[in-house]
Formats: structure tokens, sequence, C-alpha cells
């Protein structure tokens, strides 16, 4: 069996996945057949990233998300993402992040706390919640 084969019925969300390496991941795990769910702030961009995926061929889907969100607001990212694709969720590609461009001296409380949030706390806060989603197979594979 090819990989694509044995992906082509798989469920990914790659968070941060409306430019750059996350829509470069996107791409190529739709490439393989893997049904992407594409997030992140920007509409716009989120549905380019799935009409250039289903332009080749691909299933994607956008869900939008705010990944500095309260912990609720995530746990419902994580039940709305789910849903889109079927109510299955087989992988999370934690891809998004910030990278404020100041020094320690100048970051503010707030950039502080949005790096902290997008970088930490989200994708702690999205494996708890998809874990338990996830099939069986994958699970037994990932831990």
């Amino acid at each position: 069996m090819t990989s694509t084969e044995q992906s082509s019925s798989r469920t990914v969300l790659v968070t941060g996945s409306t430019s750059g390496i996350g829509a470069a991941n996107a791409a190529a795990l739709a490439a393989e057949g893997w049904h992407v769910v594409i997030t992140g702030r920007d509409t716009a961009r989120g549905e380019a990233v799935v009409s250039g995926i289903e332009e080749h061929g691909g299933r994607a889907v956008f869900v939008p998300s705010d990944l500095t969100a309260a912990t609720d607001a995530l746990r419902a990212f994580a039940s709305t993402a789910t849903r889109a694709v079927g109510g299955q969720l087989d992988a999370v590609v934690h891809n998004a992040a910030l990278c404020p461009p100041v020094d320690t001296i100048t970051l503010t409380d707030g950039d502080l706390g949005a790096t902290l949030a997008v970088n930490i706390r989200a994708p702690h806060v999205l494996t708890a919640a998809l874990a338990p989603r996830c099939s069986s197979a994958v699970m037994a594979r990932s831990w």
C-alpha cells in the first residue's frame, strides 16, 4: 500500500496553516491524500489555501481560530475542527507560533502573553482536547 493509499481516509489539523510553512505542510499532506483542516485568523488567506489544495485534487476545509483565545474557546474550536472533517481527527500539526521581533527589554506584557498562549498554552489545550478523539490506531502509535 502506498503512503497516499494509507492516508486517503486520514484527517489532520494544521495550526497556523494560512501562510508560510503551515500552508506548505498542509498542501504536502493533502497531496498525500490527507483531508486537512486549515486554520488561522485570516479567513481570506485560509480560503485561498483551501482553494489551492482543491485545485490540485486535495481535500481541505478552513476553520477560523484564534489561538490566543481562552481555553474554553480553544476546546470549542477543537470540537468544530473535528466536526468539519466528519467527526474524526487522526493527527495534529502544531505549526502556529508567535515570535515578536523585539528584545526582552521592550517586549510588552501583551506580546509576551500572546506568545505564551500561541506557543505553549494552545498546543497543550488542543492536544488534551483532541487526543481522546483520535483513532485508536493512531493513539497506539503516538503514546
